[in-house]
């Protein structure tokens, strides 16, 4: 089978969006797919990996410092991220066509974030738009997710964004999402007999490396539940400062975790508020790491962390959990119902529970005691391996195409 990608973010990028489209890019070439990719990226060299790899370099708007600066700058990049004649997405287009006229693909692929990757397929000839299948890694426009992501700038641009996504799922010839949850958000927006064909295809984790984990490592974090990645302000919540320092009043034992370790960028108003907890070490900070010294780390930790944002029901299936469950290493979710919870329930491999404070306490102590959270899910960890999910694309692209 002959795919082309048409993306924005790509390798050597290493964005959480760069990251899966490659290890997307990788699988399918392991699978014994031909794969090319045309993407957006700013960095060189791009060239060959074991595919061809070309590019058109995505225009980037640098953000300005003030707030009032930021919030027009989020407006204009909404905005831009719908223009279907940009120059990007004019020449992205052209170029698909000139690859597509030796290469003959069987499927072109367009993959979000951003949805203006999306707008290259709109742009194709019909012939192309045949063989086009539209994959969002996450549930857009942020009008369809729950508060807190849905925001009033993302209802006032509702009706504009809406418009561009009904234009993309009625020219496709299908779409993927990475969970259950979003395709049903998305169905559920069309009339019955306007909903577009849809498939489910989980994330790629990033497998472990062959060997123990650096022994420093180990001395550092092994007592340690780490949380990876960026905390946004979306996923802060003062219950979970509640629940490490509650933790940290009970006493910790032989044996016990020490406290959590955050890797990446955190919300300012969260360190802040934990400058007691960080001064006894139960809580510390590192800033931003490649993603070799982040999987490191990861390997290195008693369990590791996903915290999502206190809402009804989540449609989110962070990128994050693939590459715990590929590390096997037990999980401790703080997460709504949706994707993650519904994994570990049929899987196990971690506990999930909810925003309550003694509910995460808990949790922690289970973690320093429980033999059965020494390690994560074989099964977990089958469900998002490149072998097996490059399955699921091949199989999603012969049924919609």
């Amino acid at each position: 089978m002959k795919i082309l990608i048409a993306c924005q973010h790509f390798a050597p990028e290493t964005g959480a969006q760069a990251l899966q489209a490659t290890k997307v890019a990788d699988a399918l070439h392991e699978a014994g797919c031909q794969v090319q990719v045309l993407c957006g990226t700013q960095l060189l060299p791009v060239g060959y990996r074991r595919y061809p790899v070309m590019h058109v370099p995505a225009p980037v708007r640098a953000k300005p410092e003030s707030l009032l600066q930021r919030m027009r700058w989020r407006a204009g990049h909404e905005i831009e991220s719908v223009h279907r004649r940009a120059a990007w997405v004019r020449e992205m287009a052209g170029r698909v066509v000139r690859l597509d006229s030796t290469f003959n693909a069987d499927v072109v692929m367009t993959q979000s974030t951003p949805f203006r990757s999306h707008l290259i397929g709109l742009a194709l000839p019909r012939s192309l738009r045949q063989r086009w299948v539209a994959y969002f890694s996450d549930l857009w426009p942020l009008s369809l997710t729950p508060y807190p992501y849905r925001t009033r700038l993302s209802m006032a641009l509702k009706p504009l964004q809406m418009h561009a996504l009904h234009s993309v799922l009625s020219a496709a010839r299908g779409v993927l999402v990475s969970s259950g949850t979003t395709a049903d958000r998305l169905v559920d927006e069309w009339p019955a007999h306007m909903r577009p064909e849809c498939c489910v295809v989980p994330h790629i984790g990033t497998p472990a490396p062959v060997g123990p984990p650096d022994p420093a490592l180990l001395e550092r974090y092994g007592s340690r539940i780490v949380h990876v990645g960026k905390l946004t302000r979306e996923r802060v919540f003062p219950q979970l400062i509640d629940a490490i320092r509650l933790y940290g009043a009970e006493g910790r034992g032989d044996g016990a975790i020490s406290g959590f370790s955050f890797i990446g960028d955190v919300d300012p108003s969260f360190r802040l508020a934990c400058v007691d907890l960080e001064q006894r070490g139960l809580v510390d900070f590192t800033d931003e790491v490649g993603p070799d010294v982040a999987q490191e780390i990861s390997r290195a930790a008693r369990g590791l962390a996903v915290i999502e944002a206190r809402m009804e029901e989540s449609p989110f299936l962070p990128s994050k959990f693939a590459d715990y469950a590929t590390l096997r290493k037990p999980i401790l979710a703080v997460s709504p119902a949706g994707p993650v919870r519904d994994y570990l329930a049929l899987n196990g491999g971690g506990v999930a529970v909810s925003h309550d404070a003694k509910e995460i306490a808990d949790a922690i102590r289970l973690f320093g005691r429980s033999p059965l959270l020494d390690a994560g899910s074989e099964t977990l960890a089958t469900h998002f391996s490149a072998q097996y999910v490059a399955g699921r694309y091949v199989e999603a692209f012969r049924r919609l195409i």
